[in-house]
């Protein structure tokens, strides 16, 4: 293959990856998806418009009232023909149907004469209704012009109007920030090449161009400065010493770099375009300005070092926009489903809601079985995971009965050092938030039993326990467990209908989610509410009204235990005072037996305090248990989740009548544009993805590189920021200056639990494991704080306020 035809296949290339770019542009995909474009931005008076006229070959208007008044795409293509086409791409703010369509069918007609673009420009205007009269004057409407010729270079720039910052009769304060927002928006495009064009006759720290690409280009690694009017600064001058140090690209530097072009002054603004090319030859082959490399100054090598970018920049986001179009295209289809066919008539209107409710029950089931293979549960754990959400709701409640469930925390003799440990404990459960420990020691408890007794006393023997006295000591340490049981029962309602919620907005839109939540399911998530707090008060009835009755032998295993654990310590000490030490033995005799045996008994009043205190601790930890089973067990499960089973069925829209079903699936006028709207950006997304296909393809066997001419320069200028001083190498300069890592625009929480011990307690009840849902999603249900995972401190046994010897760790859930 000869070097002229392989020359000409890749020209063709890339003019047809330019020409598939913006012809994804002029359908709308830019709308979707930002794609790839030069463009050209600076304040006004920067020579932005004689930059355009040297890359292009075409005159632009200079006159700021005319040409900066919206954003001009200008689409330049090698063909044998010059030719010029000029159309306009309403903006966002054209709402308007019949207004975008006439500006859609702007066709001034074809011209030949670069020189007609001013006029073609200036009509362009007035279809735009852009007055000069009108203070604001701007647009955010895009003029398209597309010129070709043989002597264009395949590119396609967007030239922004000029920033200002002083107003005047043609320039209103409100135009500011409109110009500002513009420039912005383009910007802001992570896809855009910005072409920061700086003007050597104006102090630089007053030109805020490259302050503005900063803010959207942190790393300056698309920003490329090109510096005009340079023949304005006065040789060996402060400011031509400043100018030639950004050459450097030392005093800003920019991965990009930076370019100077000499363009035509207002002497010479009559010159053709091959007097111009040879001025700005000339220019730089003199002075100071001789010593940097041609490759980065001069109209020529811009042409190409552009055409170098654009291409090398497509090339690398195409792998990245083709996946952002299939992430777009599974959007849209996602929210088509949601919306389902079209329903004219009661019988499509019954198959949508069966279709949503056979995928609710399905989704639901899964959830209560905690078989999260579905889509609808996500990679992470959220709210959506019903079962896991329960569970861990349930830990809270167990540890909440624990710590809190007893009013009055019992400490025995030696054990005040673990005061702490309850509210070390209690602060990071959600369901305590309010608690505070009410201690009381052993010995002030036996004093305020005994004078109950003593007041209370009935036909029971000298010594012995009153059971009335029993029976009202554990109502009075139980007094919290019904508020406790009310709080978690009232979190996993909230539970079950954020869960709800959540299934409903996966599998429909938002207003048949709505209609369907507020006329069929919330009332019956109410009539589940109000059945599983019957079924509390039933479950405390007998605690509130009723006598201690505890049934098996557990009971008298504690009763037994609570007797040891009190009595073992003060027996030790009485033996060890009454015992004889003879070879590492303690030997006693019957006398001192009878001594210690005396002393442990007590008086018949005071007997019968520490018995009773003992059967109520006895009967508290067997009572707890038996509730908390029960309130999880005959409260949540049977009351809430078994429910929640047949909550919306086929059998609930086989009982509606017809005009029940219509109020929920009859389809409104905005659902109907809804879908339309949809429909058309699938359909520009499924061209988007079959048009870029094949160039991705092609782009990883054989990477594209910009074509030059034969006259033009023989090398590629560096993209690399390569101080233009530094002569090239072989022809080419190097290349450094690599790509930085490419940084991801948001850090996703994994959703793992937090394994440190923090001082300050998550803000949610589920944080630690589920990550902080948004408020207007969960109508602020889940409020509560809980204890970081990985804290190593034991959790006291439930929460008659016994603490355990301290050999014992077992927790709740052990126990349980």
């Amino acid at each position: 293959m000869t070097e002229d035809k392989a020359s000409s296949q890749l020209q063709s290339q890339q003019g047809g990856l330019l020409d598939k770019i913006d012809e994804l542009r002029n359908i709308g995909v830019g709308g979707i998806v930002e794609l790839p474009q030069l463009i050209v931005c600076g304040s006004q008076s920067s020579g932005k418009s004689s930059v355009l006229e040297a890359i292009s070959r075409v005159q632009f208007p200079a006159k700021g009232s005319v040409c900066t008044r919206f954003a001009t795409e200008v689409v330049l293509r090698r063909s044998p023909t010059p030719n010029i086409k000029i159309s306009i791409e309403p903006g966002p703010s054209r709402q308007s149907k019949q207004e975008r369509d006439r500006l859609r069918d702007f066709r001034p007609g074809a011209f030949h004469d670069g020189k007609d673009l001013p006029p073609l420009i200036e009509k362009a205007k007035e279809c735009m209704g852009i007055d000069e009269a009108d203070h604001m004057g701007f647009s955010d409407d895009v003029l398209r012009v597309e010129i070709s010729g043989p002597d264009k270079p395949e590119l396609t720039l967007v030239d922004l109007p000029g920033l200002y910052s002083s107003t005047s009769q043609d320039q209103s304060k409100e135009g500011i920030s409109m110009v500002r927002s513009l420039t912005e928006r383009y910007m802001r495009n992570s896809r855009s090449i910005i072409l920061a064009v700086i003007s050597a006759k104006m102090d630089y720290h007053l030109q805020e161009i490259l302050d503005l690409a900063e803010k959207f280009d942190p790393g300056r690694e698309r920003t490329l400065a090109i510096i005009t009017k340079p023949d304005s600064l006065e040789e060996r001058s402060e400011d031509e010493d400043i100018y030639l140090q950004f050459m450097q690209n030392k005093k800003v530097h920019l991965k990009q770099g930076w370019h100077a072009l000499h363009n035509r002054s207002h002497k010479t603004r009559g010159t053709s375009d091959d007097a111009r090319d040879r001025l700005e030859k000339e220019f730089f082959e003199r002075g100071r300005w001789a010593s940097i490399s041609r490759s980065f100054v001069g109209i020529d090598s811009l042409r190409h070092r552009l055409s170098h970018i654009l291409l090398n920049h497509i090339e690398e986001n195409l792998p990245q926009m083709l996946s952002e179009i299939e992430e777009k295209i599974n959007e849209r289809k996602q929210e088509l489903s949601k919306l389902g066919e079209s329903r004219s008539n009661i019988r499509q209107q019954k198959g949508f809601l069966h279709n949503i409710s056979r995928t609710f029950d399905h989704i639901t089931a899964d959830a209560l079985l905690g078989r999260y293979t579905d889509p609808f549960f996500g990679d992470e754990m959220e709210y959506s995971r019903l079962r896991a959400v329960i569970r861990e709701l349930n830990e809270q409640f167990v540890d909440a009965m624990s710590i809190g469930g007893s009013r009055r925390i019992i400490v025995n003799k030696g054990e005040k050092e673990r005061i702490e440990l309850d509210r070390d404990n209690a602060r990071y459960n959600g369901y305590l938030k309010d608690w505070s420990a009410n201690y009381i020691s052993r010995d002030d408890l036996e004093i305020e039993v005994a004078e109950s007794a003593r007041m209370n006393r009935g036909i029971e023997l000298p010594g012995t326990a009153n059971q009335h006295q029993v029976g009202r000591l554990f109502r009075d340490q139980s007094n919290p467990w019904e508020e406790l049981a009310r709080t978690h029962i009232t979190e996993a309602w909230g539970a079950v209908k954020c869960f709800v919620m959540l299934v409903l907005q996966h599998l429909t839109d938002k207003h048949t989610c709505s209609l369907i939540f507020v006329k069929v399911l919330e009332p019956k998530l109410e009539t589940m509410k109000n059945a599983v707090l019957d079924k509390l008060e039933e479950l405390t009835s007998h605690i509130k009204r009723g006598h201690p009755l505890p049934v098996g032998r557990e009971f008298l295993i504690r009763l037994q235990k609570a007797r040891s654990i009190r009595e073992s310590p003060q027996l030790y000490e009485q033996l060890k005072a009454a015992g004889v030490q003879e070879d590492q033995r303690l030997v006693f005799d019957q006398t001192s037996l009878k001594k210690v045996c005396s002393q442990v008994q007590t008086s018949g009043d005071e007997f019968a305090a520490t018995d009773i205190i003992d059967q109520m601790v006895a009967y508290y930890d067997t009572a707890i248990v038996t509730f908390v089973d029960n309130v999880v067990t005959l409260g949540i499960e049977n009351c809430l989740l078994n429910p929640l089973k047949s909550i919306f069925t086929g059998q609930t829209i086989n009982e509606m009548d017809d005009s029940e079903v219509q109020a929920l699936a009859a389809e409104p006028i905005f659902v109907q544009k809804e879908r339309e709207h949809l429909s058309r950006e699938l359909e520009k997304l499924d061209i988007g993805r079959r048009t870029l296909a094949p160039f991705a393809r092609t782009a990883r066997s054989h990477p594209l590189r910009p074509a030059f001419d034969k006259n033009g320069s023989d090398f590629l200028p560096s993209s690399g920021g390569q101080s233009p001083f530094q002569p090239p190498v072989n022809g080419k300069p190097s290349e450094t200056g690599g790509s930085a890592g490419t940084k991801g625009l948001f850090n996703q929480q994994n959703g793992t639990p937090v394994k440190s011990n923090e001082k300050t307690p998550p803000s949610t009840l589920f944080s630690r494991s589920y990550g902080s849902p948004n408020p207007s999603d969960t109508n602020g249900i889940f409020s509560f704080n809980i204890k970081p995972v990985g804290t190593s401190e034991p959790v006291p046994f439930f929460g008659n306020g016994i603490y355990p010897p301290p050999t014992r760790t077992s927790t709740v859930t052990s126990d349980l």
